[in-house]
C-alpha cells in the first residue's frame, strides 16, 4: 500500500511551521496505517511531522526538513471507557476536551488542565508535556497514564505499560514520549486511569500590593489544615494569588473561610465556584513574543522572580509547590537570556524558551540524558525522519 498518497489530502496553510510547509498532508484513520507511513517514509527518508490540534507545535524549533504532515486528528475513537474500572482508552487524536465530556457524564474526569484550546488532542499534549496547575494536588499526566502504544520511527507498533499482557519495549518506556515532541516516536493511544468528580470546587482570587506579599500567602495557602488543588500567582497590572480548592461541599467551605482569613491583608479578594471538569481559574497565558518556562526548586522561586527581572517581563506566572514560572518578555530580552539562565544555573535551575519570533536558543544546558535519548531514537528512527532538527537530539 502506498500510505503516502493513498490519505493525501489538499495541503492547508495552517500546517506552516516558519517559512516551511509539507509536500502534503496525510490524516490517517487507523493505527495500523500510521505505521505503514512511517515504514514507507523511512524506507524513502521522508520527513513527517506528527500534528495534532497544531496547538502548541509552537514549542520548538521548525524542522529542518519537512515532507508530510502527519494529522492524527482521525484517530479520534475512545476505544474502552470502564467507569466501575476508572479506566479509559483513547486514541491520540481526540481533544482532552471530548475526554473530559464523556467522564463528566459518569461522574468522573482527567484532573488535568493544561492552558490550552478545546482542541489541543491527547497525544500532542502528551508529546509536549503540556501541565497546569491542578498538577500541585493531583500530580501531572504521566501519573495518570497506564499504558501507550506508539508507532515508532520505523513503523513498528509498540506498547507499554499497563492493560497489555506483554510489554514489548520495557516497563514504562510510553513516559520517554512525554515532552519529546515525537522525535522518539508518534503516540497512536492512551490508556488512563481517571478519577471521581469532587462534589464541589471553588477558588479564592487575592489582589495584594506586591510578590512578597503574595509569596507569604502562597506559603500561608500550603500549611494544613489548608490544602489548596492549585495555586498561581499573576504578575501583570496587579498582583493576584489564585488558589481552588476541591472536594465535598463542606470540606470546600471550610478551606474558603480558612484561606479568606488568611487573606486579611490583601486589597481585594473574590471567591468563584467553578465548572468542575475544567478549571477556568482566570489567568491569561502571556502572550508575549517571547515566552519563557522556567523552573528552579520550589524554594528558589523568589531568587528566580529577582533575577527575572533581568529580562523586564510584562506578565508573569508563579505556580508555587512546583517550582515553575512561566515569563512573557519583549523580544529584545532574548539578548539578556543567557545571564540569567548562568544565574538559575547557580540556584540549580533552567530556562527553556517555549515562543520566540526570533531565532534564539531554546534549551541552554542540554540534559544529562540526552545520550540515552539520542541512543533511542537512532534504534526506533533510524532514519531520523520524525520531526527532523525540531528537539536536542540532532
Amino acid at each position: 500500500m502506498n500510505a503516502l498518497s493513498d490519505r493525501a489530502i489538499p495541503l492547508p496553510t495552517t500546517y506552516t511551521l516558519g517559512d516551511r510547509q509539507p509536500q502534503r498532508v496525510v490524516q490517517p484513520t487507523t493505527v495500523t496505517e500510521v505505521g505503514d507511513l512511517l515504514a514507507e517514509a523511512t524506507h524513502t527518508h521522508t520527513a513527517v511531522v506528527p500534528w495534532g490540534a497544531g496547538t502548541r507545535q509552537f514549542i520548538v524549533d521548525p524542522p529542518r526538513r519537512y515532507d508530510v504532515a502527519l494529522d492524527l486528528r482521525q484517530l479520534h475513537r475512545v476505544i474502552e471507557y470502564h467507569p466501575a474500572d476508572l479506566v479509559v482508552m483513547v486514541e491520540a487524536g481526540i481533544s482532552l476536551e471530548a475526554v473530559q465530556t464523556l467522564l463528566s457524564e459518569r461522574g468522573q474526569w482527567l484532573p488535568w488542565d493544561p492552558p490550552t484550546p478545546p482542541a489541543a488532542t491527547i497525544g500532542g499534549l502528551l508529546a509536549t508535556a503540556a501541565w497546569g496547575p491542578l498538577r500541585l494536588g493531583y500530580g501531572g499526566p504521566r501519573e495518570w497514564i497506564l499504558g501507550m502504544q506508539v508507532v515508532l520511527g520505523d513503523g513498528r507498533i509498540v506498547r507499554s505499560g499497563g492493560r497489555v499482557v506483554k510489554n514489548v519495549t520495557g516497563y514504562d518506556s510510553h513516559k520517554l514520549h512525554l515532552g519529546a515532541c515525537g522525535t522518539l516516536g508518534v503516540i497512536a493511544s492512551v490508556t488512563f486511569k481517571v478519577a471521581p468528580l469532587p462534589a464541589q470546587m471553588a477558588s479564592l482570587h487575592a489582589t495584594v500590593l506586591d510578590f512578597p506579599s503574595a509569596w507569604r500567602l502562597a506559603m500561608a495557602m500550603r500549611q494544613p489544615p489548608l490544602q489548596p488543588v492549585a495555586l498561581v500567582i499573576e504578575v501583570a497590572n496587579t498582583i493576584t494569588l489564585m488558589a481552588r480548592f476541591a472536594g465535598v461541599a463542606a470540606a470546600v467551605e471550610r478551606q474558603l473561610a480558612l484561606a479568606t482569613t488568611a487573606c486579611a491583608n490583601a486589597t481585594a479578594l473574590m471567591t468563584q465556584y467553578e465548572d468542575r471538569t475544567r478549571w477556568r481559574i482566570g489567568y491569561q497565558m502571556p502572550t508575549a513574543d517571547l515566552l519563557l518556562r522556567i523552573g528552579v526548586p520550589d524554594s528558589m522561586l523568589p531568587r528566580a522572580i529577582d533575577a527575572l527581572t533581568i529580562l523586564e517581563p510584562a506578565h508573569i506566572l508563579v505556580f508555587p509547590g512546583l517550582g515553575l514560572i512561566v515569563a512573557g518578555c519583549a523580544e529584545t530580552a532574548a539578548a539578556r537570556l543567557p545571564a540569567l539562565r548562568q544565574t538559575l544555573g547557580v540556584m540549580g535551575g533552567y530556562a527553556v524558551v517555549e515562543r520566540s519570533s526570533i531565532v534564539v536558543d531554546r534549551w541552554g544546558v542540554v540534559p544529562s540524558t540526552i545520550d540515552l535519548m539520542r541512543a533511542l531514537r537512532q534504534r526506533w528512527d533510524p532514519a531520523g525522519i520524525l520531526n527532523p532538527g525540531r528537539w536536542l537530539l540532532e
